[in-house]
């Protein structure tokens, strides 16, 4: 948006955006950045994996607060 209102050429934009010229119009045409046009959902996209044992974590880490969460680098 920034490089659009610069130069007052889409192409140029997008390019600089990294992105196709008609996702830069599109952006443009909506005046909205592409981080506001995306909505919340309030729905599962898969199963929780802890939902039968949630109770139990809760009770672990409440006896044990020295716990944390570590990522195995995957995802």
């Amino acid at each position: 948006m920034e490089e659009m209102s610069k130069h007052g050429h889409i192409g140029q934009a997008a390019m600089k955006a990294g992105m196709d010229r008609k996702t830069a119009r599109k952006y443009a045409d909506g005046g909205k950045l592409p981080s506001e046009l995306t909505t919340r959902r309030d729905w599962r996209t898969r199963v929780d994996p802890f939902e039968e044992h949630w109770q139990e974590v809760v009770e672990r880490l409440a006896l044990a607060p020295e716990l944390e969460a570590k990522c195995n680098g995957v995802g």
